[in-house]
């Protein structure tokens, strides 16, 4: 084992309390213990960084104004990590949030311990409407969601939609009146379904105290006169008395994005107005003024910052793909400047929307800014790398890993939004290698991938593009470049490379598969969505076919496609994947939305809460891939998913070939959504996929009868 590697087992050990986890699960003498692969390159390794490439979107950054050292922020998909450092390492804190992600986090100013969050559901392209669209929301898990130690635990006060969006996503605000040690007791919070809410308890019950019809974007309190100002899609609105008696404030332009207000004097007010840019006001919104020069326009203005301590350093953020942001100024926004250099993450320095910026409470050229964390000590001219161990980008399908057939060091990941990756020393350190982005297509989405099996080949398979749509791509050295097939588009999600044929290579998509017969120059169509290949032998492959609404058959092919036959009966249930065990062809595991299912060759096999599966928080034993152990196949994972709603239970493993499981998430904590599961051919060493970046559990099974 590394050096690295054991650091990260004794970090994960000490950091089992801050996870809510009590004690490590274990196997046999053994506990198991996941550990991070937080991607970093072999520069930053050198430079002592741990790495973290937060490949989510963080909507939301926090800084304590008692103690700087303690920062937190939020994340569409993972929920809330926090800093105790002033930035430099992180640790994931989200026990006891059920709802998906976080899109807002504040710190209560009464107390540093007591932390505050806005719980959302974050399907992709909410829809931003009033009243909210119940399918982009959750009436059982989102909502304002309190901690009183820093976000080891916390517990959700009352049911709110909050809706995704590039916006300042500022939804908390506090009065001091009445404030205990315990914290404050007067708290507003802007929900997108009851408008802007008040609390005078502390959080126990909640009433609606703002305009109605709104989606709101920030609400900033000024601690000395009292007034609230609140910012939403729909307009600007001032309270004078705390939120008694409102007024609409006339602005310049629609929507109201991004607001900052000077401290001690409310009046002054600077907005983000989307494509017309930013305005300032000095007399409480009778008059505007223009604060563009140095700015381009037809950006999507929508977050604002100002320092505390000098109200002329200012910043400003955009939803500009790949733009030299945020923008600063030294001037009260007279005069906008670009950066004049933003270090690189793992992904480069190019920044996509616009995300979390905090400026410091004390130290006036001081901020914090998403994504990855970066730091500024001159008032946003650079900005240098500064947090570590937030990992996030996702690995979501069965092949989602392309293990090298001869070399036990080296894989290629494939991400979610984000490309490619390639190790050759077990995950220490990794290459950014992505095929090129299709902007046509959207993100740069790489479902899955394969190597070639022939010794020392550099030759990979895999598809590039956004969600639903891809091109074929190939790669001859080690994805370094790509040669991108504009004439293969399709849904891909399985990528396979004949283990004793090199010449033969199998793709599935949606709803068909293709298969070709010269290392993937040529290809053809299979009229089955492939989704496995027996590995000894590869002229078998497996289809899934959906013949009905929750209905599902699986048929196998034993000449490479041209044939087929089903394989079992069907199953009254949806499969949403399969994994084949690698001595027995005719047995095959299925991850479904009520357990596992096991064909044993005769019939299905049911497997769920009377095996040791576990129901989620919405009461589901909802699976969604499931994977064998090449080298041992008596011993099979499951990860359980409930994608876009909230949290799942995580990673159960079966030692008898499925016949009882075992929750081993261990130290990834009492929640957890698994995207992907790859067991290593090499070492039996298990690799997952998460909304929380990417783990693996190294040690190998001590005995196959006790998880």
């Amino acid at each position: 084992m590394s050096q690295v590697q054991s650091i990260f087992k004794i970090v994960v050990l000490l950091c089992f309390c801050g996870l809510g986890v009590t004690s490590p699960v274990t196997r046999g003498a053994e506990p198991v213990v996941w550990e991070l692969v937080p991607l970093r390159t072999a520069g930053q390794k050198a430079r002592g960084m741990r790495g973290g490439e937060m490949g989510q979107m963080a909507f939301s950054l926090a800084i304590c104004k008692q103690d700087p050292n303690f920062l937190a922020l939020g994340i569409d998909t993972a929920a809330t990590y926090v800093s105790e450092d002033g930035g430099k390492n992180w640790q994931r804190r989200r026990a006891g949030i059920h709802s998906n992600g976080v899109q807002s986090v504040a710190f209560d100013p009464s107390n540093k311990k007591v932390l505050w969050a806005a719980g959302l559901r974050s399907s992709a392209g909410t829809e931003r409407s009033f009243p909210p669209d119940e399918r982009y929301y959750d009436k059982q898990a989102d909502g304002i969601y309190r901690s009183d130690d820093l976000g080891k635990t916390w517990r959700l006060l009352h049911n709110a939609a909050f809706l995704r969006g590039q916006a300042q996503n500022e939804y908390f605000a506090f009065d001091p009146a009445g404030a205990t040690t315990a914290g404050s007791r007067i708290i507003f919070a802007l929900t997108h379904d009851q408008g802007l809410l008040r609390s005078g308890d502390g959080g126990k019950s909640w009433k609606p105290v703002g305009p109605k019809g709104i989606i709101g974007n920030a609400i900033n309190r000024d601690p000395e006169k009292g007034w609230l100002w609140l910012a939403a899609d729909q307009g600007l609105w001032l309270s004078r008395d705390d939120a008694t008696t409102w007024v609409r404030i006339e602005t310049p332009a629609l929507p109201v994005k991004g607001m900052v207000v000077q401290q001690g004097k409310p009046e002054i007010i600077y907005l983000a107005l989307g494509k017309a840019g930013i305005w300032r006001s000095g007399d409480a919104g009778k008059s505007w003024q223009q604060r563009n020069r140095g700015i381009w326009l037809q950006s999507k203005w929508s977050r604002l910052a100002m320092s505390p301590v000098n109200p002329q350093v200012l910043y400003a953020e955009a939803t500009e793909t790949g733009g030299p942001l945020p923008c600063y100024s030294h001037n009260g926004g007279l005069d906008w400047h670009k950066v004049e250099s933003r270090e690189a993450g793992f992904y480069g320095s190019s920044v996509y929307f616009a995300e979390g910026l905090v400026p410091h409470p004390t130290k006036a050229m001081t901020a914090f800014h998403l994504y990855p964390l970066r730091i500024t000590n001159d008032g946003g001219k650079t900005w240098q790398l500064l947090g570590s161990g937030v990992s996030g980008s996702r690995l979501s399908s069965p092949s989602a890993i392309a293990f090298r057939p001869d070399d036990s060091k080296k894989m290629v990941f494939f991400h979610t939004d984000h490309g490619s990756s390639l190790t050759k020393d077990g995950g220490d350190t990794w290459d950014y290698v992505p095929a090129p982005r299709q902007k046509d297509l959207g993100s740069m989405s790489m479902p899955g991938g394969a190597y070639d099996p022939t010794a020392g080949s550099q030759t990979m398979v895999s598809a590039v593009g956004g969600w639903v749509r891809q091109r074929l791509c190939l790669t001859y050295d080690d994805g370094h470049t790509w040669e991108v097939l504009s004439d293969k588009e399709d849904d891909y999600l399985f990528f396979a490379w004949h283990p004793q044929d090199a010449k033969v290579v199998y793709v599935g998509t949606k709803t068909a598969g293709l298969r070709s017969d010269d290392a993937g120059r040529t290809w053809q169509r299979i009229d089955k969505p492939l989704r496995q290949m027996f590995s000894a032998d590869g002229d078998m492959i497996y289809a899934l076919t959906q013949p009905g609404k929750r209905r599902s058959q699986v048929e196998r092919s034993m000449d490479r496609g041209k044939s087929w036959k089903p394989l079992g009966p069907e199953l009254a249930h949806t499969i949403k994947a399969i994994a084949i065990d690698p001595k027995n062809p005719a047995r095959v595991y299925a991850a479904t939305s009520s357990g596992v299912w096991i064909y044993d060759g005769k019939s299905w096999l049911k497997r769920d809460e009377k095996n040791g599966l576990e129901q989620d928080f919405f009461g589901q034993t909802s699976f969604s891939t499931v994977a064998v152990d090449p080298r041992r196949p008596e011993v099979i994972y499951a990860g359980q998913n409930h994608s876009w709603r909230g949290i799942a239970r995580g990673i159960f493993r079966s030692t008898d070939s499925g016949h009882s499981w075992k929750n081993i998430s261990a130290n990834l904590g009492p929640g957890l959504t698994v995207w992907a599961i790859s067991v290593s051919p090499h070492d039996s060493s298990v690799w997952l996929g998460t909304d929380y970046g990417n783990w693996v559990l190294r040690e190998p099974v001590q005995n196959k009868k006790t998880p």
